[in-house]
This record gives structure tokens, sequence and C-alpha cells, in this order.
């Protein structure tokens, strides 16, 4: 949502097809009391509607959105994404982000916006004074929302609960509400900093296993891989190593080594002027050249002579 310092808006009434809480600059409610919390809202949309301050903007803090039901297009700087049911989006505030048109379709969002006390992109995150999480915790998630691969976390349902006691507390205003509004969001920034460093450690793993198959391949690209040979140099059963491999490169494990050995043939065209295409094609592990030149040309669209050419 748009940082109403920047518009005109001041009308605090959902408007027609909306219905739920929205408290801002304009509209303080209980964040009069919680001056690290400059938003949060949770909105239900009964029908499609076009609204001016869901366009792509700034704000003055970390803006994070979870989305309850409904679909959204999205935007974050130059990158479109899609935000959907059990989706968590979290954006620093120098990052630009909202819906590319306006356009809010039916569904449910809830969202916040946290003002740090210091946060750049030259400075590390700092939430201030109102919270005991340990400096090095704080700098770490500051540093992985900054990661253009941490825009969403998916299936993130376990976030939805943080929403609902935000409210509750929000609403009612009981005694000490202040205080459990922090533990919540403390609670809050503790599961962030587990998911994310959850999916660094698994993109991690993931990077390095497509590295060493393709290093594997690499290094024998004249040798007829067997798949079940290969699944057991990683201690897979052949269908999870299939899997992995679809899932992590989108494509089988014998198409995956087909693309290899057609790299390697374009860079020995390009790079190795002393060999022929009989040559080139054993080396990259072909059984003939006629092999080779069907095989090239279906996944180039030209022939590797052609491509020489």
């Amino acid at each position: 949502m748009e940082n109403l310092t920047k518009t005109n808006l001041s009308n605090t009434k959902p408007k027609t097809g909306n219905q739920g809480i929205w408290w801002h600059k304009d509209n303080m409610g209980p964040l009069e009391n919680l001056p690290y919390i400059i938003q949060f809202g949770s909105m239900k949309f009964s029908k499609v509607r076009m609204d001016e301050t869901m366009r792509p903007h700034l704000n003055d803090g970390i803006e994070i959105h979870f989305v309850n039901s409904g679909k959204y297009k999205w935007v974050v700087d130059d990158n479109e994404i899609e935000l959907l049911p059990g989706n968590l989006s979290i954006t620093a505030p120098w990052q630009l982000n909202g819906s590319p048109t306006g356009k809010m379709d039916i569904g449910q969002i809830n969202w916040m916006v946290i003002k740090p006390k210091q946060y750049t992109l030259n400075s590390p995150l700092n939430l201030g004074n109102w919270t005991k999480l340990p400096s090095s915790l704080q700098e770490n998630i500051g540093s992985m929302i900054a990661n253009k691969n941490n825009l969403v976390i998916e299936k993130a349902k376990t976030f939805k609960k943080y929403f609902i006691e935000l409210e509750k507390e929000l609403s009612n205003q009981e005694e000490g509400f202040e205080i459990m509004v922090g533990n919540i969001i403390e609670n809050l920034f503790i599961d962030l900093h587990r998911h994310l460093s959850l999916r660094e450690q698994q993109n991690y793993e993931e990077d390095n296993f497509i590295d060493r198959l393709t290093q594997i391949v690499n290094n024998d690209l004249s040798k007829k891989w067997i798949i079940d040979d290969l699944a057991y140099m990683f201690g897979m059963g052949k269908t999870k190593f299939t899997y992995e491999v679809k899932k992590l490169t989108g494509y089988p494990p014998n198409s995956f080594i087909i693309n290899l050995k057609i790299e390697k043939a374009i860079d020995l065209i390009k790079n190795n002027k002393s060999m022929n295409m009989s040559d080139i094609a054993f080396t990259c592990g072909f059984s003939s050249l006629q092999h080779f030149t069907a095989t090239f040309s279906q996944r180039i669209g030209v022939s590797p002579s052609k491509y020489e050419k």
C-alpha cells in the first residue's frame, strides 16, 4: 500500500466492494502507540476494482504482504511476480513494489509496513530499541530481504497466524497490547529468518547438485551415461534422481545430458577450428555425424555446418 505522505487520500472508510481495516498516516488508530509500525491493513475485495494507491510505490519501511485468497499480479522493481494464496512477499524500503495496473482482484490480502531505525543499501538492518532481537540476526534478515531471490515465500501459511494475532491485539487494544504486538512481530521476524535461511541452504544444495552433475558428465562426454549409475553416485534411486534433475533444470536426465553435449559442441565449433564436424561429434559422445547433425539441428534450429558459418 502506498505511503500516504505521497497521496492526497484522507478517507479512511472502506470503498465500495471492500471490507476490513487499514491504519495509516491519516488514520493511525492503535499505531499511535507503536511508532515502528507505519501501516497495518487487512482488506477483503468482493469485486475487482482499480486503486491508485496499489500502483508501484515506495514505503519508508519493510513492507510485508500475506495473501489469504485471490491472485494478485505484482511487481518489485523490474521483477514481475504473482501473489497467490499462502504467499508472503517482503520488500525493502528502496524497492518499488505494487500492482502494475493498480487492479485489485477479488480476494483478501494482509499487509504491514515496519519502519526500521536504520536500513539502506549501504547500512545493515537495525529495527530499533523496541526489539531485543540480536543485532546479528537483524543484519542477516536485512541481507536476506534485500536478496531479489527472496521476494516471495511460497506455501507460507504459517505466517497467517501472525496477522490474525496482530489484528486482534490492535483492534481490541487491551491492557499491554503494545507489548503483545512487539512480541508477535519479533516472532514473525524469527520465523522469517528461519524460512529464508532454509531457502538459502536449499538453493546452495541445489546449485551444488547441478554443478556436480554437470562436472561429472562434462569430464567424459563420450561415455554412454546410464541414469541408474548417475543416481547411485548421488545416493538416490533412479526415480528420485530423475525428479530432482527435472525440477532443477526443466529437463529429464537424458535430455539434460544431451544439452551439455550440444553446449560443448558449440564451444568446439567456435573455438577449435582444427576439428572437423566428425571429430566434434565423437568428442561430444554422439554415435555418428548423422546423429550429431540431427540432434544439433533439433535443439539449435540449424545444422552444425550452418551454425559454423
